[in-house]
């Protein structure tokens, strides 16, 4: 399993901040013209994209609980 930050709403120094904030320990990355989210079909922050490894993606919009990433993680058989 392979989990990506990517920050987008915010300067730079304020998705670091974010990161240290939080203490993610994920590789994080700025998505500085929105060109990432686009790709997803993302339009704001929060959001998560689950993608199993065939491709197939799910979007969701907002922030979901921790237990709710854990079952998807886990219908996906990475978590």
């Amino acid at each position: 399993m392979q989990v990506i930050g990517v920050g987008w709403n915010g300067s730079p120094g304020d998705i670091d901040d974010f990161v240290a904030r939080h203490s993610l320990t994920f590789t994080n990355v700025h998505d500085t013209d929105g060109s990432i989210f686009a790709s997803f079909g993302v339009p704001g922050q929060p959001a998560w994209v689950f993608q199993d490894a065939t491709g197939d993606r799910e979007v969701v919009i907002g922030a979901p609980s921790g237990s709710e990433v854990e079952a998807r993680l886990a219908a996906l058989n990475v978590g």
